[in-house]
């Protein structure tokens, strides 16, 4: 079973190259699957994951619109990254470039993928949920 968890900061270098946690690098084979995601971040995934995320989009309906711009939205802004012998990944430029991150990134477990987020953006994100997480947990206690 797949288990993200944990907070790490990291660097990238100057080749765009960011080293994986070691606990997280432990749950991947060489490869990846690294996406746009929500709140600004990018989301990482397994190779089994991610065909679990492929087969689900697959099953939306493709003659709704809000369906056909979010499998655009994951797919198209997805890439392949393998982990070199160092533990790190190689980002592409248009996640750095859409996500604005500068050098410091903040890695996050999230159950069954790891987020990568730009250093304030992430320290800002990680505040206002401390303010408000109570409220939160109100909310989503009926999900769980």
């Amino acid at each position: 079973m797949v288990m993200f968890m944990g907070e790490y900061r990291h660097n990238l270098d100057s080749k765009n190259r960011l080293i994986v946690p070691a606990k997280f690098r432990d749950q991947l084979s060489t490869t990846v699957y690294v996406t746009e995601w929500m709140d600004g971040c990018l989301a990482a995934y397994t190779e089994d994951k991610w065909m679990e995320m492929i087969e689900k989009l697959n099953k939306l309906p493709k003659t709704n619109a809000k369906a056909r711009a979010f499998v655009r939205r994951i797919t198209g802004k997805a890439d392949e990254c393998n982990i070199d012998n160092q533990g790190r990944i190689l980002l592409p430029a248009f996640q750095i470039k859409d996500t604005n991150i500068q050098k410091a990134c903040v890695l996050i477990g999230a159950s069954d993928h790891f987020e990568i987020w730009p250093e304030e953006k992430y320290d800002a994100y990680d505040d206002a949920s401390d303010e408000n997480f109570e409220d939160l947990s109100e909310d989503i206690t009926d999900l769980l």
